[in-house]
């Protein structure tokens, strides 16, 4: 870890805000327009940022100026980037995924915008959380 602090591994400095608002970090994902603005900075927590931004990309349909994962683009997102996730507490039986994405899909429009999407974003972070502390991961609330 780049920012780490002695004795505390679990802790980073906070990272500086760039000078220039202009620059632009690196990005993996393939649907940038040269440019384009992108997500700045080297933390830690933004590069995270960056990346589940860039795998929603990767999966996303592109239509107008909008990014939407349909159903099919939704489970192969999560089939192929959330395994762990989707092999526990029963989340893989047949029908999950529906649900999932029909509780996220908050405009029943049958697609999910990145704003809808970060509520499975949420459900996974909390999983990894539980993971991170040895909890329960299965139980009520918990899907």
């Amino acid at each position: 870890m780049c920012c780490s602090l002695p004795g505390h591994s679990d802790r980073s400095i906070p990272c500086k805000p760039s000078s220039d608002s202009r620059v632009s970090a690196m990005s993996s994902s393939s649907r940038s327009q040269p440019g384009a603005r992108q997500f700045p900075g080297n933390c830690t927590l933004e590069r995270a940022l960056q990346a589940v931004v860039d795998v929603f990309h990767q999966y996303s349909a592109r239509q107008g100026e909008l990014d939407l994962l349909s159903i099919g683009d939704f489970r192969t997102l999560l089939t192929e980037q959330a395994p762990n996730f989707l092999g526990t507490c029963d989340r893989n039986r047949a029908g999950y995924l529906d649900k999932l994405f029909q509780e996220t899909d908050l405009n029943k429009d049958k697609e999910l915008s990145f704003e809808e999407f970060t509520i499975v974003l949420s459900k996974l972070a909390d999983d990894a959380h539980r993971i991170s502390h040895g909890s329960e991961r299965c139980g009520p609330d918990r899907d």
